[in-house]
């Protein structure tokens, strides 16, 4: 019964799995054996996985798991270059146990700090969002009849990301196998389009919905079947994206190390606002409801990311762009425009609450006592002007993105913006800039007051 009565943590290193790439068919391989033939391939799965799932595999955990029996009984890879199918980006595992129970586990994003994975990524989910059926979908049901749906015992679908988007729409579409579910961090399927049928098995006790603290992606759509929160392993990170991997938690005897039931996220501020819009306020053409709501979904990630960053100005050009580029289409009443800056104003103090939980790390005065400092401020002088010159040079390429912003279209503004976060360390200058400038001024008041010292003792 290994496959039917996983933990936590054995469940998590299913999916971590499900981000590694395989050199080949090795259908009937141990997890353990699978992971040590994914390991050879160069810069394969991610450095956290690789880090995470090494410790697993080389302690007791693992010797002691369910998963020691369980082996590989399918695998399809669809990403670009991989000789898959198609090139949709759709990647599965099956998983089966001596006592015939089997597991569909599918990949979801594949680096969502890449600019080009998220936008390819959620361009399908926003189609996915506003409920039509997407390839990757229909690919991952193939995939669950092909290899899991004959499963002499139980069934069991998991996904992480918009991996969990493919297992929620595999579950409610073969309920009369009674599988069960495991999504984490996923990206809901479109509600309203469920039947009610659908609805209730979403929220019965054989499918479970995860989330970690801090996670935004599963908020991008709505999900009133939040099982339960798990706290994060990190106050203070750099990555906006980091309460979204599944890495991004720790265990204590195969269970989440702290957790509570049910969602402690903010209200559906984020989460109904897409849905709400494209329905209730005036954008009724299938084709138009669909660009409004790429535009608010692609929108909501870039403010995020531009928030984050400590970009202020660009986040605000991001939704100023987003506003003009609804209010062209057809049928968008003057309230559905003001319901749309509500809607930015959500995501903007969504970001705030979450980079609160950043603890500074350049706190404190703290300094080694050195026996001799010597500082030559000439050079601090210098190394200011420059960082000034770079400054000038950084401020006027900005001022030409900026005009982009409004010339590159909604749809492009995700080159642009990409284009705008490399060129972030503006700020930075500046800070170092004020640095280098306040130690020159500290470093010669504090040798005047020596020196006076000094005269007095003489």
């Amino acid at each position: 019964m290994s496959l039917s009565n996983l933990n936590e943590e054995e469940k998590n290193v299913l999916i971590q799995l499900s981000y590694f790439d395989l050199p080949g068919d090795l259908t009937g391989l141990s997890v353990k054996e699978i992971w040590e033939e994914a390991m050879l391939v160069p810069n394969n799965g991610g450095e956290a996985r690789r880090i995470r799932l090494e410790e697993y595999f080389t302690s007791d955990s693992y010797q002691n798991s369910r998963l020691a029996e369980v082996t590989l009984q399918g695998y399809q890879n669809n990403n670009p270059m991989m000789g898959g199918e198609s090139e949709s980006g759709f990647v599965g595992y099956a998983w089966g146990d001596k006592t015939g129970n089997k597991a569909a586990v599918y990949r979801g994003s594949e680096d969502p700090t890449n600019w080009n994975h998220l936008k390819t990524d959620w361009g399908s989910n926003v189609s996915a969002g506003i409920g039509n059926e997407i390839k990757q979908q229909k690919e991952a049901n193939h995939f669950y009849e092909e290899f899991v749906k004959s499963a002499a015992g139980e069934r069991l679908i998991v996904g992480h990301s918009k991996g969990g988007n493919l297992a929620s729409y595999v579950f409610v579409n073969n309920l009369t196998e009674n599988p069960k579910g495991y999504v984490v961090n996923g990206a809901p399927l479109f509600w309203p389009s469920l039947t009610q049928e659908q609805q209730e098995a979403l929220k019965s006790n054989r499918f479970d919905f995860i989330v970690y603290e801090g996670d935004f992606v599963h908020d991008l759509g709505y999900a009133p079947y939040v099982d339960k929160t798990v706290a994060i392993n990190k106050d203070d990170y750099d990555d906006p994206f980091y309460p979204h991997y599944e890495t991004s938690v720790d265990f204590v005897n195969g269970s989440f190390a702290k957790s509570q039931d049910g969602s402690i996220h903010l209200s559906n501020n984020i989460n109904t606002e897409v849905i709400k819009f494209t329905i209730v306020y005036g954008v009724n053409e299938v084709r138009e409801a669909y660009k409004a709501a790429a535009a608010m979904t692609n929108g909501a990630l870039m403010v995020i990311h531009a928030a984050w960053k400590g970009i202020q100005e660009r986040a605000a050009l991001v939704i100023d762009s987003c506003i003009t580029f609804v209010e062209g289409l057809r049928d968008v009443s003057v309230n559905a425009i003001s319901h749309l800056r509500n809607f930015f104003d959500s995501v903007l103090n969504f970001t705030r609450i979450s980079l609160n939980r950043r603890v500074g790390a350049a706190g404190g005065a703290s300094f080694p006592v050195e026996p001799y400092l010597h500082v030559n401020l000439q050079r601090l002088t210098y190394y200011a002007e420059r960082l000034q010159a770079i400054k000038r040079k950084t401020n006027s390429l900005n001022g030409r993105i900026d005009d982009l912003y409004f010339e590159a279209g909604f749809f492009g503004l995700d080159n642009v913006l990409k284009a705008d976060l490399l060129t972030t360390f503006n700020g930075t200058i500046n800070q170092n800039i004020t640095y280098l400038n306040t130690v020159k001024g500290l470093l010669l008041a504090t040798e005047s007051i020596l020196a006076n010292k000094a005269r007095g003792v003489q």
